[in-house]
């Protein structure tokens, strides 16, 4: 299309801005702004100063704006009907364009998003893998991309999970391990997780473990059973002992139930004891053995 615009004339602005700008650096100079002290007694000479200055700058920036005006008037009337007759006709038709374009284009994409879903749900049930949506993929379907290609994506990926699953059915506590990965689909973090809560775990339960021990070992003492190390039991004598064995493997009904034999077999033994050493010479004395009162650990 031949050129239909065209700049006939350039602006031609008349100025002696340079002279001009002598007499302001004159003007300036003259007023010694450098050496002028400013005190009460000549801040109002100060103002007056500045108030000329300013009215002269002023007087200038008028004739500036009215050059500027001068120029832009014709540009900007210009640039009206330029917008009018051209540029917006263009772009309405582009725009038109770009939507019938856009239209074909998102169906097409649409198709082939479809056509990759039904292929990803239908390897989900041929590999029973519930747990997974299209969307989990992040495949972003454009048009360069061939269906093949984003065909052999999920079946990478779905081999993947294959790969993943096989490796946490290997492991010591598959089916919470399982429901970490379910989470987020990264095995690595989800047996490492699943480690870490069993390992903290353990060592919390060795911890109670420990402390219930001890505190069994406690209420035996109280008891007046001390421990024996030839035979690794508390014992009270021979006939009354607990085996560490026993302290640490007995639960909580069948430990208590042993100490309260153990409790009174000792109370047996103390009440035969101050049998034997209260006096014969035919008073009755009465004996009271006061029982030792038990804490369950």
């Amino acid at each position: 299309m031949e050129n239909q615009i065209k700049l006939v004339q350039h602006p031609i602005i008349a100025h002696k801005l340079q002279e001009a700008g002598k007499e302001v650096s004159k003007r300036i100079e003259e007023l010694e702004l450098d050496k002028q002290v400013a005190t009460v007694e000549t801040v109002k000479s100060l103002k007056e100063s500045r108030a000329e200055l300013n009215k002269e700058l002023a007087d200038f920036e008028t004739q500036r704006k009215q050059i500027k005006e001068g120029v832009n008037n014709p540009y900007n009337e210009f640039e009206g009907i330029y917008k009018t007759e051209i540029s917006e006709k263009y772009k309405s038709a582009l725009d038109t364009l770009k939507d019938k374009i856009a239209f074909v284009e998102n169906k097409i994409k649409s198709e082939k998003k479809q056509s990759v879903e039904t292929y990803f749900n239908e390897l989900c049930v041929s590999e029973r893998i519930d747990f997974i949506t299209f969307d989990k993929l992040g495949i972003e379907i454009n048009l360069s991309t061939s269906e093949k290609k984003y065909k052999e994506q999920v079946y990478d990926y779905i081999q993947k999970v294959n790969d993943d699953l096989a490796l946490i059915k290997s492991t010591d506590f598959e089916a919470e391990t399982l429901t970490e990965y379910k989470l987020s689909l990264n095995v690595s973090n989800a047996i490492t997780s699943v480690k870490t809560r069993k390992e903290s775990e353990a060592a919390e339960k060795a911890k109670l473990k420990a402390q219930e021990t001890q505190s069994r070992k406690n209420l035996l003492q109280t008891l007046g059973m001390n421990y024996v190390e030839i035979t690794n039991s508390f014992e009270f004598n021979a006939d009354v002992y607990v085996t560490v064995t026993e302290i640490y493997n007995l639960s909580k009904e069948d430990f208590t139930t042993k100490v309260s034999e153990c409790e009174a077999k000792i109370n047996d033994l103390k009440a035969k004891e101050l049998e034997q050493k209260s006096p014969t010479n035919g008073s009755n004395v009465e004996t009271v053995s006061k029982p030792i009162q038990v804490t369950k650990p």
